[in-house]
């Protein structure tokens, strides 16, 4: 499974199919709160968290881009809306993010991906693809309704590829697979709990249908109902049994952590725009504060180690992003997003070092 970085089971908190590579994401909303969760289920991996700016011209790249020297582009735009990302690869490679406008978009492993094609269409490589969503759109709706319209994705070499999960500040979500060479795209009235992991939606709900809590035969007993495969059923009740205390960020933290704690974790508090995470490496919880960073034209675009040492809000943290920042993390994060330990040695990976300095050597600082 070369796509292991980014299998993961979407809990509006986020998680995978199985243990190597399993992540969860969810959405525990009410009248007041809306809050995402997710976790990270791989092993210990670098990564930085980037502040992406509005209004940066941008042009789509693919892997044919990035690994020859094709640089034949025919999708340019400029973002609309800044961002908040979290990035194995460098910039504009995000795994999953939240922009300005609450919109949150991440994907999980999916084994049964197929390819979604049109011709008129360029390939976009898949972490751009995210990217390129949360520079375009502020609701779930608004990306739905340009799928078929945008750029086609374009997954690692011989990978399965994946499927995603959305939400955004008015508490709407959609999960997006690729099947059958169709999008493939589930709304709040197909979704009874905004919950994902590495299987079908569909296939996970079903399955959970047998215990009591949603009027099954079968006694649900959360103790014992502790395997990693249960990690969906396990997440389900924790929603379903939620009573709002003013405390639904601590409850995220509790479901994150009650289903396997991943190596990256997040939660976003959609409502007041915090953001909060941790590693594996540095387990204390950080708070970005997303409306008092700066997304605007002449700002510096930023990032954090994911690893930071620092504790508490660490908004005052964010570095400038240079290239040859970014090229640390190219060089460590593309072989383990690759899942290829060939591939760190290869020509292949001299030539793509090489594209993303000229590709962004406009856009980031030496």
């Amino acid at each position: 499974m070369i796509f292991l970085l980014v299998r993961c089971l979407l809990f509006s908190a986020i998680v995978c199919s199985t243990a190597i590579s399993a992540c969860s994401v969810f959405l525990l909303k009410g009248k007041d709160h809306c809050v995402v969760g997710f976790n990270e289920n791989w092993k210990t991996m670098p990564g930085m968290i980037v502040v992406n700016k509005r209004n940066v011209q941008k042009r789509n790249i693919s892997w044919e881009n990035l690994t020859t020297d094709h640089v034949d582009y025919t999708k340019e735009w400029t973002s609309r809306y800044g961002s908040v990302t979290f990035n194995l690869l460098g910039y504009d490679f995000p795994c999953y993010g939240v922009n300005e406008k609450g919109l949150f978009l991440v994907e999980l492993y999916l084994e049964e991906t197929t390819k979604v094609f049109n011709p008129k269409q360029p390939s976009m490589f898949w972490a751009q693809w995210i990217q390129y969503q949360l520079d375009h759109y502020q609701s779930v709706q608004e990306v739905v309704n340009h799928l078929n319209e945008g750029p086609n994705i374009d997954w690692w070499p011989n990978a399965a590829g994946s499927h995603f999960f959305l939400s955004d500040a008015q508490g709407n979500t959609a999960t997006i697979a690729l099947l059958d060479g169709k999008y493939k795209v589930l709304t709040d009235k197909d979704m009874p709990m905004p919950l994902l992991c590495n299987n079908q939606y569909k296939k996970d709900f079903e399955n959970a249908e047998k215990f009591d809590f949603l009027g099954g035969q079968q006694k649900f007993d959360f103790a014992e109902q502790g395997k990693w495969e249960d990690r969906y059923n396990r997440a389900y009740y924790m929603l379903k049994s939620y009573q709002y205390d003013r405390k639904p960020v601590d409850y995220a933290w509790n479901i994150l952590n009650s289903i396997h704690a991943g190596e990256w974790q997040t939660v976003i508090d959609v409502k007041n725009m915090n953001l909060y995470f941790r590693s594996d490496l540095k387990k204390e919880i950080k708070t970005i504060e997303i409306r008092k960073l700066d997304f605007s034209k002449n700002a510096s675009i930023k990032f954090l180690d994911i690893h930071t040492e620092s504790l508490g809000k660490v908004n005052d943290q964010f570095q400038v992003l240079t290239l040859n920042k970014n090229n640390e993390y190219v060089e460590k994060g593309f072989p383990i997003g690759y899942d290829n330990k060939e591939f760190g040695t290869s020509e292949t990976f001299v030539k793509l070092k090489d594209n993303i300095i000229r590709f962004f050597k406009n856009i980031l600082p030496e």
